[in-house]
């Protein structure tokens, strides 16, 4: 591309010129932003690399998922959202940067080249026409200048919504530290959202009160008096815990040079719209949201063929924490494997409901080094319960006397129990395993959501 050196455009002067620059920036010695470069560099290499984030995140969250409890599950699923929310941030911040300077450096090719611009007498267009098309076509050495300055302002806008996200990740994860803290301390672990719900009042409710007095009577206070320290505490407390000195300079220069209320107005918008995104993304993975247009085509309980009931057909990756599986829809082995995921969520209280007399075999927390054995005496009755939850059924026939045992699957690391049930004596043919669900705590008492959870999950195979 041919550089234009301001040096030997005599007659181009900041009030006439066309070239890829405005008055200040002509006025500064400079043709264009001095980041450009730099900032056309990182764009290219990172719009690629951020590509490939939302998939980490959810394969984190896919290994963690099967292993949370109910709360947990929450803060990990709140993690994920934002964490997808950063990436989409990236995402876009580097893919929108990455256009506008491309279509910047086609710009600024052409002034280059072709400084005098749009030469109107060559088009062949009447008066009115040439009349409104240069009243609506900018000019292209201010338009060279517009782009310049947007693509220099977006990665500052970018990050700043990623400090935000950023910032919020950790406010949860430090909250919900210390409220697991003094859960422990005061209530053996019990009613931990209530003091994460005090300890989010107390991080909001210090800095919004010291901003509001401030404001309506911060000058009655001088320096030296209590109120005063007081105040001034609550101030650097405020800003301490906000990252003012990390997010101050980005935002407070965007929202006092483009305005606040609009500034604010269109922070709001963009994080609301990423965590969307992100929802949609997360809802989309766990085959929750999808665009249907089979008029006639239809899950049926007795009558279709699941591919994920089978371990033959199952995406390598993917979570089926959930899912009972077997082998394969076609089964010439003599035993068929049976596996049934085991989720803290739903099998604790359920199994703590059903079986009362059954106490935990396994203590909560932290845990250095691999399972240790246990006793039968302890682990048999937990199989037997879990077994009665699910009244297996091989063709509508109760199977009880086959065993359980727990099994934890090599690939994906999701516990659960296993049972090898013979079938070599089997007619050839469709033949169906029923397995019970996992009762939900508490138990619906609406007698149609009561009766809908107590439908067995069937799941067919041929011999």
């Amino acid at each position: 591309m041919t550089t234009v050196d301001p040096r030997h455009q005599a007659p181009l002067t900041p009030e006439s010129s066309a070239g890829p620059y405005d008055k200040e920036m002509k006025e500064a010695g400079q043709l264009t932003s001095p980041t450009w470069e730099l900032e056309l560099f990182l764009s290219g290499a990172f719009v690629f690399a951020m590509m490939q984030l939302p998939g980490v995140i959810e394969q984190l969250f896919i290994s963690l998922e099967p292993h949370t409890t109910d709360r947990v599950n929450q803060a990990l699923f709140i993690g994920v959202l934002y964490g997808k929310a950063i990436a989409f941030t990236l995402i876009g911040m580097f893919l929108l940067h990455l256009i506008a300077r491309a279509y910047w450096v086609a710009l600024l090719g052409l002034q280059s080249v072709f400084p005098q611009g749009i030469r109107w007498k060559e088009m062949k267009i009447g008066p009115i026409g040439q009349e409104v098309f240069r009243a609506v076509m900018p000019d292209i050495g201010r338009l060279i200048a517009r782009i310049d300055n947007f693509c220099s302002i977006v990665f500052s806008v970018g990050l700043v919504i990623v400090f935000v996200f950023f910032f919020s990740t950790m406010l949860v994860v430090l909250g919900g530290g210390l409220a697991y803290a003094l859960a422990l301390v005061f209530t053996r672990g019990e009613d931990m959202r209530y003091f994460l719900y005090l300890l989010m009042f107390v991080f909001i409710a210090i800095p919004l009160s010291a901003t509001l007095i401030d404001r309506k009577r911060g000058d009655k206070y001088p320096p030296g008096t209590m109120g005063h320290r007081v105040l001034r505490g609550m101030m650097r407390f405020a800003v301490g815990l906000n990252l003012t000195a990390i997010t101050g300079p980005m935002m407070w220069t965007l929202a006092t040079n483009l305005g606040r209320k609009k500034s604010m107005a269109f922070l709001v918008v963009a994080m609301v719209a990423l965590l969307v995104v992100a929802t949609a993304d997360r809802l989309a993975q766990s085959d929750r949201l999808s665009i249907n247009a089979y008029d006639y085509f239809g899950a049926s309980r007795a009558h279709s063929v699941n591919s994920r009931f089978y371990e033959s057909q199952r995406v390598a990756g993917k979570s089926y924490a959930r899912l009972p599986s077997i082998q394969s829809d076609i089964v010439k082995d003599p035993y068929v494997k049976l596996f049934i995921p085991y989720s803290p969520r739903r099998d604790n209280p359920a199994i703590a409901s059903a079986c009362p007399t059954v106490k935990p075999i396994a203590e909560r927390g932290l845990q250095i080094g691999a399972d240790l054995p246990l006793p039968d005496s302890i682990t048999v009755p937990v199989l037997s319960c879990i077994a009665r939850i699910h009244a297996m059924s091989l063709d509508g026939t109760p199977r009880p006397e086959v065993e359980f045992s727990f099994y934890e699957q090599p690939t994906s690391g999701i516990k659960g129990v296993v049972a090898y049930i013979p079938v070599e004596s089997l007619p050839p043919g469709r033949h169906v395993i029923g397995l019970m669900p996992t009762p939900p705590t508490p138990l619906p008492t609406d007698s149609a959501a009561r009766e809908d959870w107590k439908r067995p999950t069937l799941i067919p195979f041929w011999k």
